[in-house]
């Protein structure tokens, strides 16, 4: 898992909208929002010191030699310059600190013994656990080596002043290692939580696309229901004209009606399927405010459902296609299956209307029981097989994926004697009302 460190001063994960808290301590804070005052900081805490020193030893002429003072000298710059890269190199830090405190040991060890504490501790906390120990192994093996090269070091003395050396490396190292460990902890789980609200992000955009899917299958139903109803009803007007002046009147009032009836439902359906614009109505959520979109905001029609299937048929009868309306039991309360019925009665009238050759007889039948409904819509005509070029398929393709989000089938074919048969079977809680 690759860690996401958190940007500092913020409290949001770098590509979401999460919340986070914000960090305790307002020392801590300030630190972590300018960690290069905390690095020039430290770096002085050593430089400072040391300058002193050898101006002080330089003036009165006394301690150590004047080449060990230049070498002392240059050891101090190169060692200060070196902390304020601590976060970005420490393994080079830690290189230059060691090398250091092994050439001026002899004069000044315990002021060199510092930058390479906290260049330990630095490894330690901004690389690895195994390269804190290899770098704190390698330290150890110099300290050792630099008290030994002292001048008139006896071995008790070597060993007093070594150990010392060594449990002052241990104890940074320790530190360190600890303080990783937790920012690393915190930054995995940063990286989890935004990885989460990736994934969060990524199902909202799917369900969004499956939702739009949806509706493009709404609106095929809308357009080739409402055009073949109008096409059957405008042809009869022509033909009956003539002869019925008043009917052919009735049926062409009947294409207004119907060409009305489906702009609203396709401006209903475009408004959804359109992007939200910039402003909208403020609303709370989360203790927060957010923006609306206007399409979510816009009263919608109701979706037709069982109860506008004889309004459905009427339709298509005003078409002169010879319909049975059959309802059998108590139909379910769920809108979603509601609709699916809806929607499978008119695709299937639609294609009875458009394909089958002189029908005298459509059967539309929905039997309901307990747990299931059952819609069954045949019709007796001579022929029910278009070409591809009559017909792309997507209508019923939709049906199928309408009528499996309720566990059902949905099977189109011819039926046993003539005609078409369109069958389909779903499950549903009755009393439901999704």
């Amino acid at each position: 898992m690759t860690a996401t460190p958190l940007s500092p001063g913020r409290n949001t994960l770098p590509g979401g909208d999460l919340n986070l808290p914000t960090p305790p301590g307002l020392i801590r804070r300030f630190w972590a929002r300018h960690p290069r005052v905390a690095d020039l900081l430290l770096a002085s805490m050593y430089f400072v010191p040391m300058a002193i020193a050898l101006i002080v030893d330089a003036l009165l002429g006394a301690g150590a030699p004047q080449g060990m003072l230049i070498l002392n000298a240059v050891v101090v710059v190169a060692v200060s310059g070196a902390l304020l890269f601590r976060r970005r190199a420490p393994r080079l830090v830690l290189v230059i600190t060691a090398l250091g405190m092994v050439a001026g040991f002899a004069e000044y060890g315990q002021g060199h013994l510092l930058p390479v504490l906290l260049a330990l501790y630095a490894v330690a906390v901004y690389r690895d656990v195994s390269t804190a120990w290899v770098g704190f192994g390698a330290s150890a093996l110099l300290g050792a080596l630099s008290v030994w090269l002292n001048e008139g070091v006896t071995f008790m003395s070597w060993v007093a002043v070594a150990s010392q050396v060594v449990i002052m490396m241990l104890a940074a190292t320790l530190i360190g290692v600890n303080v990783g460990n937790g920012k690393r902890y915190v930054a995995a789980l940063v990286d989890l939580a935004a990885q989460l609200a990736a994934e969060r992000d990524q199902q909202a955009q799917l369900a969004r696309v499956s939702e739009r899917a949806r509706i493009a299958r709404e609106m095929h139903d809308v357009v080739a229901h409402s055009l073949s109803v109008m096409v059957a009803l405008a042809d009869g007007a022509n033909a009956i004209a003539p002869k019925d002046p008043e009917r052919s009147r009735e049926a062409m009032l009947e294409v207004a009606s119907t060409g009305r009836s489906s702009m609203r439902e396709m401006r209903r359906l475009l408004g959804v399927l359109a992007e939200a614009p910039e402003t909208g109505a403020a609303v709370r959520q989360g203790g927060r405010d957010r923006r609306e979109p206007a399409a979510v905001r816009a009263p919608l029609e109701p979706q037709p459902g069982t109860e506008q299937l004889v309004e459905l048929v009427e339709s298509f009868r005003a078409a002169k296609l010879p319909i049975r309306l059959e309802q059998n039991g108590r139909g379910p309360n769920n809108a979603g299956v509601q609709l699916t019925i809806y929607r499978i009665v008119q695709e299937s009238l639609t294609n009875v209307l458009r394909y089958s050759e002189s029908p005298t007889l459509v059967t539309v039948r929905i039997v309901a029981t307990s747990g299931g409904v059952e819609v069954i819509v045949a019709d007796n005509g001579l022929g029910h097989s278009p070409a591809p070029s009559q017909g792309s398929g997507r209508g019923i393709i939709g049906l199928q994926e309408r009528v499996a989000l309720y566990g059902g089938t949905l099977e189109a074919g011819p039926a046993a004697n003539r005609g078409w048969r369109v069958t389909a079977t779903m499950v549903f809680d009755p009393e439901e009302k999704a």
